[in-house]
């Protein structure tokens, strides 16, 4: 059985990968910042490794013994993460770091979840960082798969909050296009990528939307009595400069979301599952949650 080495478990596509690898028989092991983060994967494997990917010192010999690594391993574009690590410590050193210590172990497979047309927008923090460690990885000796999409469903779980509150907005005419992709369909094509050769594969969702219509399937689902609001492109960018003297962590998530909001992005479409579905499960997971505590009050039994 080959011993697969994940990091980035405890993401939104980290789990899923636990959960295919899982499925699929692989001797899993996850790497996490506690024990506790541990505990959120006990369905998968029981087998972990504390580490802070950020100390260099940590991570030595953490592959040793090991036959494959699968780093979903990057920082959130999410405006809500405040933590202080940039895209440069978690993306590019990080990785770099693991991909050093994987080919002192030997390892015999990679697979590195990267970022759709990368190589475009090097100007642009988030894109270079993913550029560059793709770069090093094919360069490593180690057979690799790199997996680029355009955008997973969870990136857009923040819009769910803005839209109950109206305050979800599309910059510009949000007319540009996209097909964002379900986790557990892009874990599917991370876990069967380990039996390529030195493969980069694009890979997007079933349905191709615009940026529009992805924010109408959130507002629509969540609070159809609001709509959604229109920003002007130029008042958008005008904010850019301060955030890049005063909050660079998120100027670099705002330039980011500039550059991908203006233009097509567009992979072959692989995935399964539709994201208007998605969106509302997710919305209705989130009301049952909700609704939880008062049903028990009442002496109701909770739905699971």
């Amino acid at each position: 059985m080959a011993k697969l080495l994940l990091f980035g478990a405890t993401g939104n596509l980290g789990r899923e990968i636990a959960k295919v690898a899982k499925l699929q028989g692989y001797d899993l092991t996850v790497v996490v910042r506690n024990e506790n983060k541990a505990k959120q994967l006990a369905d998968f494997t029981n087998k972990f490794i504390v580490a802070d990917i950020t100390d260099a010192r940590a991570l030595t010999n953490i592959c040793d013994g090991f036959d494959i690594i699968i780093s979903a391993l990057g920082k959130s574009v999410s405006p809500n993460d405040d933590s202080k690590a940039s895209f440069q410590d978690i993306d590019l050193v990080a990785n770099s770091n693991i991909l050093n210590e994987a080919k002192k172990s030997n390892v015999k497979k990679f697979v590195y979840v990267s970022a759709f047309h990368s190589e475009k927008y090097l100007h642009l923090e988030y894109f270079r960082v993913h550029h560059e460690f793709a770069e090093l990885l094919k360069l490593s000796g180690i057979n690799y798969s790199i997996i680029k999409p355009p955008a997973i469903f969870s990136g857009f779980l923040d819009l769910i909050e803005m839209a109950k509150k109206g305050r979800l907005f599309n910059i510009g005419k949000g007319d540009k296009k996209t097909n964002p992709v379900y986790e557990l369909d892009l874990a599917g094509e991370c876990v069967a990528s380990i039996n390529e050769e030195n493969a980069i594969k694009e890979i997007g969702g079933r349905t191709i939307y615009t940026r529009r219509a992805l924010n109408e399937i959130i507002q629509k689902e969540v609070c159809s009595a609001k709509k959604t609001k229109n920003i002007p492109v130029w008042l958008f960018k005008s904010s850019l400069p301060i955030l890049k003297v005063f909050k660079r962590n998120t100027y670099d998530k705002f330039a980011f979301f500039m550059a991908v909001l203006q233009e097509d992005t567009i992979a072959p479409q692989v995935g399964e599952m539709k994201f208007e579905d998605h969106i509302k499960m997710k919305n209705r997971n989130q009301t049952t949650k909700n609704m939880e505590p008062t049903n028990r009050l009442a002496g109701l039994p909770a739905d699971e």
